[in-house]
């Protein structure tokens, strides 16, 4: 069982999580994240559960997770501005994998545009939701789920998914892990808010295939000749230069980069 006493008293931050939600166990982090109603301000909330039994990934794809072994939690922010969502999700991935690398000692990637991966398997998904009130963005929800402890996997995801204590061979502290999570993303929140060119650059250093030719997929048909990896763009756009030397640019939800 998380130990929620201890994970409060190793939290350093000065307002991510502050207000925590706790579950032993619910359907989704995520849809209790979007329902939530309080008088006061949910920046920087935190919901967590021990087991989550109706996780999402992108697409709709279910996320399955072992019960008390790993974090699926969702943090809520309410910036001013409705822009820069993936920009935002892979901030939380640099922000994710700088404290797996830390924590584990393992040379994690992010892979476009809300995984991480470790030895070409998946350690952990992001999902972003937004949420309006008419024109107004209201909150936007990130969602993670990381194994951490989990040693088995289904028959189906025992080629794909990993986690944390089977790339480093020990177990690790969930609520260590969480509050060293945090910290980074309370940080890196700072600097994407203030639209820190420096932040862009350490999320490109961090993905893979940057700055590599690779193949790109666009809305599932692959596009003709290579492209250069770019990284990512101030708005977050995936960007790629052909042999042309033309370049250019695609949201997330068109492109796929093929390594």
């Amino acid at each position: 069982m998380f130990d929620s006493e201890l994970f409060e008293k190793e939290l350093a931050t000065s307002w991510l999580g502050r207000s925590f939600y706790f579950f032993e166990e619910m359907p989704s982090t995520n849809s209790f994240a979007k329902k939530v109603r309080e008088d006061s301000p949910l920046h920087g909330s935190l919901i967590l559960t021990d087991h989550q039994t109706g996780g999402r990934g992108q697409y709709e794809r279910k996320w399955t997770t072992e019960k008390g072994q790993n974090l699926t939690f969702s943090l809520i922010f309410e910036p001013k501005k409705a822009e820069r969502f993936t920009l935002l999700t892979l901030t939380c991935a640099l922000a994710v994998r700088d404290a797996i690398n830390k924590s584990a000692d393992l040379g994690t990637m992010i892979k476009w545009p809300n995984d991480i991966l470790s030895n070409g398997k998946k350690l952990c998904g992001i999902l972003t939701e937004t949420q309006f009130s008419g024109n107004n963005l209201e909150r936007i929800v990130v969602g993670i789920g990381l194994n951490v402890n989990q040693r088995n996997f289904l028959d189906e995801l025992a080629g794909s998914a990993t986690s944390i204590s089977k790339e480093s061979s020990r177990e690790i502290s969930r609520e260590n892990l969480l509050a060293e999570i945090l910290q980074n993303i309370e940080y890196r929140y700072r600097l994407w808010n203030q639209f820190n060119s420096g932040l862009v650059k350490d999320i490109n250093r961090a993905m893979i295939g940057f700055g590599e030719w690779t193949g790109l997929t666009l809305n599932g048909e692959k596009l003709d000749g290579e492209y250069k990896f770019l990284g990512v763009n101030e708005t977050g756009e995936l960007v790629a230069l052909n042999r042309d030397l033309d370049v250019k640019r695609f949201a997330f939800e068109q492109i796929r980069v093929e390594y």
